[in-house]
């Protein structure tokens, strides 16, 4: 079975699932069927209240959205309600999982502006999700008509055509229930069934930010990052080079005190690479934070102090350069220990400037400057 194919079953219409996805206009169906997999590993029930799904989603676009800023295309209105979530409850963009589920049921309790545009998403894609299941039924159905031909249709086949789930409600709200034969399919391929939606994602995520790095690193939480190669490789640098400067205070850096900073931010390359990564005081990374400097300031410096690293790290323990070889397309450390600084800086700057374009567009702030 591929990653585009869905597991076989013989009772239910598996196709019909699989065509939910197809010809995808928005993000919607994949954070649909995605919080109905997190509800059913987590708690093993068939019904599920309709905002609970939603608060799922919410919370699985937050990352995306406010941290990774991700583009989800003109008509994709998600993104719009992470964000309009973000500026009413002042949530931190690193929030984690939970607090953004938290604070979404909330909002959608007090049915405040953020609230309501969250239980807006509840309007289609319940029901759209469902379409392919009654293709035939829907032929010459008005547009107006199809949620609540769809609504019907689910109820009364559900006890002889397994349908994935139908509308119910409990407590006067509105849920789902998820046919007995179909919930057995979704917790038996649980995690083939999870990776089938985030590779669609994925493909849907590509298309609206070509060029962008890493796309499936910034569809969840960032995991806490381990910076050793990082920290290693300058504190080679340091022990060689005892008057390392800061190259955005000018600061001689203190090798017990140093932070590491990433030129392009850590928030839109999603990556460690130590090409990317520079020494600089605790103050002037917190100042920094994921800004973009001033290329014209500050990249000759950079380029200049990434090579002088090389050189040292070269002759002392070359397998750290193991970034710096792929990116620089050269066979060992010995051929980027004598490359010229022209041709070192042309080559940092042709892979650096396109990336800082691209991150301008997503709306990173750019052109920063280290003041006093």
């Amino acid at each position: 079975m591929s990653v585009n194919s869905l597991p076989h079953s013989n009772q239910l219409p598996i196709f019909a699932l699989a065509a939910s996805f197809d010809e995808v206009t928005n993000s919607y169906k994949f954070y649909w069927f995605l919080a109905i997999l997190d509800h059913i590993k987590e708690s093993q029930t068939r019904t599920i209240p309709v905002t609970t799904l939603l608060a799922h989603m919410v919370a699985r676009v937050w990352f995306p959205t406010n941290y990774f800023r991700l583009s989800f295309g003109k008509q994709d209105q998600l993104s719009n309600v992470a964000t309009l979530l973000r500026e009413s409850s002042g949530l931190p963009i690193d929030s984690s999982y939970s607090q953004v589920f938290d604070e979404a049921l909330k909002h959608m309790q007090d049915k405040d502006d953020a609230g309501k545009s969250i239980y807006k998403i509840a309007r289609f894609v319940p029901y759209r999700f469902l379409r392919p299941f009654f293709s035939g039924d829907l032929r010459g159905i008005k547009d107006t008509e199809i949620n609540r031909r769809i609504s019907d249709l689910s109820q009364s086949t559900f006890d002889r055509s397994p349908c994935l789930y139908r509308f119910i409600e409990i407590e006067t709200k509105q849920a789902i229930e998820i046919h007995p034969e179909w919930f057995e399919y979704l917790k038996q391929h649980l995690t083939i069934l999870r990776g089938f939606c985030l590779w669609k994602l994925i493909e849907y995520l590509q298309k609206h930010n070509p060029n962008v790095p890493n796309i499936p690193g910034k569809l969840f939480e960032p995991q806490e990052r381990d910076m050793k190669r990082a920290r290693e490789f300058w504190n080679i640098v340091f022990k060689k080079e005892t008057t390392l400067q800061c190259i955005y205070s000018g600061e001689t850096l203190d090798e017990k005190r140093y932070s590491l900073d990433h030129f392009i931010p850590w928030s839109f390359t999603a990556n460690d690479c130590i090409w990317n990564i520079i020494p600089t005081t605790k103050e002037v990374n917190s100042s920094k934070s994921d800004s973009i400097p001033k290329i014209d300031k500050y990249f000759d410096s950079f380029a200049k102090t990434q090579l002088d690293a090389v050189r040292i790290v070269s002759e002392k323990k070359p397998k750290l350069l193991e970034d710096h070889i792929l990116l620089f397309k050269v066979d060992s450390a010995s051929e980027l220990q004598n490359m010229d600084l022209q041709d070192f800086s042309q080559h940092l700057r042709d892979t650096i400037i396109p990336q800082v374009q691209i991150a301008r567009n997503m709306g990173f702030l750019t052109d920063w400057e280290y003041r006093r």
